[in-house]
């Protein structure tokens, strides 16, 4: 379908909500109000080729946190 790569899907994290948004893609790495309960989301930033962009959820601080094998 046409223009579905400029919306960005996202579930509100209030737990009284979690209203499926979709907002433009325009508003990546911005703040947007859930119209359900007026929660602030913060849009993760745009992914690059690369991987996900600097500071964003996914992406490891630490990759040694897994558990050594017994």
């Amino acid at each position: 379908m046409p223009g579905n790569e400029d919306v960005v899907r996202i579930m509100c994290p209030n737990l009284g909500c979690q209203r499926v948004l979709a907002v433009p893609s325009a508003a990546r790495g911005k703040v947007v109000r859930c119209r359900g309960c007026g929660s602030n989301i913060r849009i993760p930033a745009v992914r690059g080729e690369g991987g996900a962009a600097p500071g964003a959820a996914g992406n490891p601080q630490n990759p040694q946190q897994k558990k050594p094998a017994a």
